[in-house]
């Protein structure tokens, strides 16, 4: 049921020709419109499917030195995930639903997953999503950092994520940008991408709901059996992939490079299929379930 009150939303910039599987398979496991962010361009060009949206980038200012309008935008997908950042920073001050739910588009669905998030926010929590381990973490786990995040309760991936808007603290503020992209406030380490900003949250006391392991406490890892996980084939990084060949120059480390160029090759090969000449990334868990994906029913072959 389509719900005026919700926004569905994933960003593909520079790198729309992931979309198809993407929205070909959300299309096959639920009715819920779903809106892109992109330029028009790019969206135009995209097969034509029912409830799939646009969603435009409206006019709007943080302040005068940080810009979520389009043009702040677009420059900023050539700084690593600024433009994200700033993307979502638009859609947080601007968009007036109650829900914002939000998807990667380097994804594929195998099961309705949607309605996990939606109940989650009607029964009360302010953030919804996978869980991202903190303390049993696998890296960063010497040194003067990894006590402080001990110390933290886990966040949540945000991959497949939803959020009261009115629950994002500070909304208005300057610095809605970098929390979002995850760069260290002064206080306290953090790990990725949102995290400042679901801390800052937690502080106010909101709470959170770990769709994949719910009875799993605030300190836990993830359950890789749960609906969920198991209803989706999710890559990493692949939109970055399509986007560093693109456009060689921008700035990002050679490590991110390399691993998000392998990724996009492997997504290429068994959901666009074509081989783009480089070696994709190494993944036997993933490459098998792409091997048994039936393209017509989005699911997997037994």
């Amino acid at each position: 049921m389509q719900r005026d009150d919700i926004l569905i939303w994933t960003e593909a910039f520079n790198c729309a020709e992931i979309l198809p599987p993407f929205l070909k398979s959300f299309r096959k496991h639920h009715t819920n419109d779903i809106f892109v962010a992109s330029t028009k361009s790019e969206f135009d060009n995209l097969p034509s499917l029912p409830g799939v949206r646009f969603l435009p980038v409206q006019n709007s200012l943080i302040s005068k030195t940080n810009r979520t309008d389009l043009k702040a935008i677009k420059k900023g997908f050539n700084s690593g995930h600024l433009g994200t950042a700033r993307l979502w920073a638009n859609i947080i001050q601007n968009r007036r639903e109650k829900y914002l739910i939000h998807l990667d588009a380097d994804t594929v669905f195998l099961d309705e997953v949607i309605s996990h998030i939606i109940n989650g926010l009607d029964s009360g929590f302010d953030f919804v999503g996978t869980r991202r381990p903190y303390l049993h973490r696998g890296y960063r786990i010497t040194g003067k950092d990894s006590i402080r995040l001990d110390r933290h309760p886990d966040a949540i991936n945000t991959d497949i994520i939803g959020f009261r808007r009115k629950s994002i603290p500070a909304r208005n503020s300057p610095f809605l940008t970098r929390w979002i992209r995850g760069k260290r406030p002064l206080r306290y380490p953090v790990v990725d991408y949102f995290d400042p900003v679901l801390f800052k949250a937690l502080r106010r006391q909101s709470k959170v709901l770990y769709i994949d392991s719910p009875d799993r406490g605030p300190q836990s890892i993830p359950n890789p059996n749960s609906h969920v996980l198991q209803s989706r084939i999710s890559f990493a990084a692949v939109g970055s992939g399509l986007n560093f060949l693109k456009h060689p120059d921008i700035q990002t480390s050679p490590g991110y490079r390399a691993y998000a160029i392998s990724s996009f090759a492997l997504f290429s090969k068994y959901l666009l299929d074509y081989e783009i000449g480089a070696e994709t990334l190494e993944n036997p868990d993933l490459e098998a379930k792409l091997k048994k994906l039936n393209k017509d029913t989005w699911k997997l072959s037994q």
